[in-house]
């Protein structure tokens, strides 16, 4: 639960959350620390101003953020609430835990109440110190935004747990409580292992033993060992040997096999493959933020306060997107130099993936995949349109894969300008994403302007149509992997004979366009009635 800590923590004081407080950003702060952070407006920024001007019709009207010089992480470390009159240049600082927050532009009254029933100043603004996002507080103050109930559950549950006994180490069976800790040995010691396993003689004798708390907190903060040789142990390593591909001492170049070899300095080393250490670092970053993000969800998901759960779980889900997308769009991309060659082979995989059998399902319901598409590919409507960025034509697939029964979808044409050839068909996983549909020899398309239609396939074309579409037209794509064909439809009138026979394998749904063209996906569309009685009676 460790990696969790971090999720626990208020970005302004950097301790544990006290009576934490959501802000409409849905992040959270103690109650002190959003009292802390408050700043003044001029009345022209007032919410009823606001709402006079017939601006504001929510509960809280955010800043506009035009009207803030806000910093950012490549400043110097300082902003300005520049849009406000009454506000001076108020240098930004960093909390505990790395967050810059503003501090308070006056100093709060002294009062007994607790922060969140304090009065706050008139047209008090509140910048959340995560997203920077900026909102003006109503007449309700603090007291307007809800207590997160669930996060002070998990962050006593997780206080309790860090303050279990710390165990024995050595205990063979049910492990006793440790009472010391060898900070050369990295173990912890019950009384009885300690007597037996480390006597205070000998060279143990020298050994530093101490409680088992402190030991915790050394094992955080131990420093790193300095590297030696193994062949010469008091020499330090401070070359790098090219040939050898290892560091090496000064007495292994006098005497030892790298006498002959080409080195360079260690320092010099390091730095050209410094491209690896931050990509791991940073993926090591990524890796435990997500974690924590995870354990924290695990622990909110234990809670049985229905309506604490209810109030924090959309803001939740929201994360839980944002982290998946974050991976999914670079968090991993590799930085490496030309300093490394790289290659993968992905023929297995793709062999193995086509051999798959797919289960048979009466009606899928599916969506145009966002990972399978050409970067110039625009989706939106939950991935259910799609358009294109280029004058050139884009190739995406839909998220399922048919390798048995019978399959039918549909696309409305959206918007269709200046005449161009949208392709409509299936494909193979491993299309080509920048060429039209069908130009190689992993997709079978219908491609169509207004006037003509067209079946191609590895670039040969077969059976022009009179007959193209406009904008509101309805391609129809049947997929009939039991007759191993694949026919098209326009506006429910089939495009000619069977556009492709023996058609085996897998099939992703597939659509190229370029930026004149929009089309919008159907699914879950019951075969046609013509075709299902000629089937029948086939």
């Amino acid at each position: 639960m460790e990696e969790m800590e971090e999720e626990l923590k208020c970005p302004v004081c950097g301790s544990f959350y006290r009576e934490p407080i959501i802000l409409p950003c849905s992040h959270n702060l103690c109650q002190a620390c959003a009292r802390n952070i408050l700043v003044q407006t001029p009345e022209s920024e007032s919410p009823q101003s606001h709402r006079a001007a017939g601006s504001g019709v929510s509960d809280y009207d955010y800043l506009d953020l035009d009207k803030m010089s806000l910093y950012s992480e490549a400043d110097s470390g300082y902003g300005s609430y520049g849009g406000f009159a009454s506000a001076p240049t108020t240098p930004c600082q960093k909390s505990p835990n790395g967050v810059r927050v503003f501090p308070p532009a006056m100093p709060p009254p002294a009062t007994h109440l607790s922060p969140a029933l304090a009065p706050v100043p008139r047209n008090s603004c509140i910048t959340c110190p995560q997203c920077h996002r900026s909102l003006i507080l109503d007449d309700r103050g603090l007291r307007g935004f809800p207590k997160n109930r669930v996060l002070e559950g998990v962050i006593d549950r997780y206080q309790q747990s860090k303050a279990a006994a710390l165990k024995c180490q050595l205990c063979e069976k049910a492990p006793k409580e440790a009472t010391v800790m060898c900070e050369q040995c990295d173990v912890f010691y019950c009384d009885p292992c300690r007597l037996r396993c480390h006597p205070p003689r000998g060279p143990l004798a020298k050994h530093r033993l101490v409680p088992p708390a402190q030991g915790r907190v050394s094992r955080r903060l131990s420093p790193r060992k300095v590297s030696t040789c193994t062949d010469h142990e008091l020499e330090n390593h401070s070359m790098y040997c090219v040939q050898c591909k290892m560091p090496v001492c000064y007495q292994c170049l006098e005497e030892g096999k790298h006498s002959s070899h080409e080195v360079k300095a260690l320092g010099a080393m390091w730095k050209l493959h410094k491209v690896v250490r931050d990509q791991i670092s940073h993926c090591t970053v990524k890796l435990r933020q997500t974690t924590g993000l995870m354990e924290y969800c695990l622990e909110v998901i234990k809670e049985n306060d229905p309506s604490g759960f209810l109030q924090i779980s959309d803001a939740l889900i929201r994360r839980v997107h944002l982290t998946e997308d974050q991976w999914g769009k670079g968090t991993l991309t590799p930085r490496m130099t030309t300093d490394f060659d790289l290659s993968l082979d992905n023929s297995p995989l793709l062999q193995s993936i086509h051999q798959l059998d797919f289960v048979q399902v009466k009606v899928a319901w599916f969506a145009f995949d966002p990972g399978s598409a050409h970067s110039d590919i625009i989706l939106s409507n939950d991935n259910l349109t799609v358009t294109c960025s280029s004058y050139d034509d884009r190739v995406v697939l839909g998220k399922t894969g048919f390798s048995k029964g019978i399959h039918y979808w549909e696309l409305t044409v959206d918007r269709y300008d200046n005449h161009p050839d949208p392709a409509f068909g299936v494909a193979r996983m491993d299309v080509m994403k920048d060429v039209m549909l069908g130009k190689d020899d992993k997709a079978w398309a219908m491609y169509v302007d207004n006037n003509r239609s067209w079946f191609m396939h590895n670039n040969s074309h077969t059976n022009r149509t009179e007959g193209g579409i406009t904008k509101g037209a309805t391609i129809g794509v049947l997929l009939d992997l039991n007759r191993k064909n694949l026919t098209f439809f326009i506006n429910d009138e089939q495009q000619g004979p069977i556009a492709f026979d023996n058609v085996e394998g897998l099939f992703f749904p597939a659509v190229s366009l370029n930026r004149n063209v929009q089309v919008t996906l159907h699914t879950g569309l019951p075969v046609p009635d013509f075709y299902s009685s000629r089937a029948s009676i086939a």
